[in-house]
């Protein structure tokens, strides 16, 4: 299983008041998205999905 520890950093952006309440209403639902679908592949990623060469450098096996 794959750790979401790392996700808990992430956070959107600040925007400058330069860019449109519209524009940037769009780029933070957009980043919103990406990040919801980042933490579900990384849930939902198990073994099989994995190559051999992969989870031998999990397990410490491979150099």
């Amino acid at each position: 299983m794959a750790s979401l520890a790392g996700l808990e950093g992430i956070a959107l952006p600040s925007f400058s008041s330069e860019m449109s309440a519209e524009d940037a209403r769009a780029l933070r639902n957009y980043l919103y998205q990406l990040t919801e679908q980042l933490s579900y592949v990384l849930t939902n990623i198990d073994r099989e999905n994995c190559s051999e060469e992969f989870l031998e450098r999990m397990n410490g096996e491979g150099a």
